[in-house]
């Protein structure tokens, strides 16, 4: 008989957690009784290749603020009827549930996966450190927040790191031919101030300024910037070549990523950075800041180009890393060919959490509530 799992994670929406879930739910449907517990709403233009059985698996209890505490009593009542042998929360509002679920339930296997290396507000530390404290396993989506969960709560369980990669590496890397005079370059993430889009909009100023031919198209989930991104475009006058292209849906990712040259993220904080991972993953050259997980998988000067944009000076000397590299096509291959190489035989998330998960439940462990 199946074991029952259920996973709880606040939105399906495009992030990193959510695809990353998202790519693993037919094997986990295939391996479990599953059941997925959603704390909001669930996007069905993300869900639409699964099949019937698996969109089944996706329950959404999506509630305004006021109702919330009639919403929190229903979602412990599903999970509780469920009877999970297995749960897995994400994020801080998972947690919230999880730790009440498991204090009701004390027989099921908590795991909490934690993501971030920082907490947003008092509400996320909070219950993150009381999921920790509370969890029977610990898993992590980077070595960077693994380090990060031993050095601050040094937890009397074992941490284990799952790889973030949702999609086997492509055979070849595509980007063999590198054509200076069209450099194409993609961000693809979150529109918020954290990730500093207005500093990637300079760069395509910058390399323009050098008498190169750079784009950038931008993709992602409006997070609060929008607005102060477009404008900068039309501040730079650059609306000609830096588009806004909305979100992108998961299953067309894979396709678009390898229409460009060049990734670029310039964030102040960052977990796995799945993006970038993704991007090295297909040969692409990623412009990025060493924050999070990134130091862990990426070199500079050797499978990436590192931005330290602390100060204008520092910032200056990174573009003009950059820009040695638009103009050599040599260099511009050897940092292609080391990135598509670090990631060509990586497990999926898929593989890596499943394994996991069956690693850990092969013996009952003894309740820590």
């Amino acid at each position: 008989m199946k074991k029952k799992l259920l996973y709880i994670l606040h939105d399906i929406h495009i992030g990193g957690v959510e695809v990353a879930l998202l790519s693993a739910i037919p094997e986990l449907h295939r391996q479990f009784n599953l059941k997925v517990l959603v704390l909001g709403k669930v996007d069905q233009k993300m869900i639409a290749h699964f099949s019937e059985e698996e969109k089944s698996c996706f329950h959404a209890f999506p509630s305004p603020l006021l109702h919330y505490p009639a919403a929190i009593f229903r979602m412990v009542s599903f999970a509780l009827q469920f009877k999970p042998d297995v749960m897995i929360c994400s994020l801080w509002r998972a947690s919230m549930i999880g730790i009440i679920v498991k204090r009701l339930r004390k027989q099921v296997t908590f795991i909490s996966f934690v993501h971030n290396t920082t907490f947003f507000h008092r509400l996320d530390a909070y219950f993150t450190k009381s999921a920790i404290c509370l969890a029977d396993t610990i898993f992590t989506d980077s070595a960077a927040v693994s380090a990060f969960v031993k050095a601050k709560f040094n937890p009397n369980t074992e941490v284990t790191t799952i790889s973030f990669i949702t999609n086997k590496s492509p055979v070849v890397n595509l980007h063999q031919l590198f054509d200076k005079n069209e450099l194409r370059f993609i961000y693809l993430g979150r529109i918020h101030r954290t990730k500093n889009i207005p500093l990637a909009i300079d760069t395509i100023d910058y390399l323009r300024s050098k008498g190169l031919n750079a784009s950038l198209d931008i993709y992602g989930r409006n997070d609060g910037a929008l607005d102060e991104v477009l404008a900068h475009i039309r501040h730079c006058s650059l609306e000609s070549v830096i588009a806004f292209k909305g979100e992108l849906v998961p299953a067309e990712k894979q396709e678009v990523i390898k229409t460009y040259q060049f990734l670029i993220q310039l964030s102040d904080a960052e977990g796995m950075a799945m993006s970038v991972a993704e991007a090295m993953q297909n040969g692409l050259v990623c412009f990025v800041t060493p924050v999070g997980e990134i130091p862990n998988y990426a070199t500079d000067g050797v499978s990436a180009i590192f931005a330290d944009i602390s100060t204008t000076d520092t910032f200056a000397r990174s573009l003009e890393k950059l820009l040695a590299t638009c103009q050599d096509p040599k260099s511009y291959q050897v940092l292609s060919d080391v990135a598509f190489t670090a990631f060509s035989h990586v497990q999926t998330y898929s593989e890596s959490l499943t394994a996991a998960i069956e690693a850990f439940t092969l013996t009952t462990p003894k309740s820590r509530a």
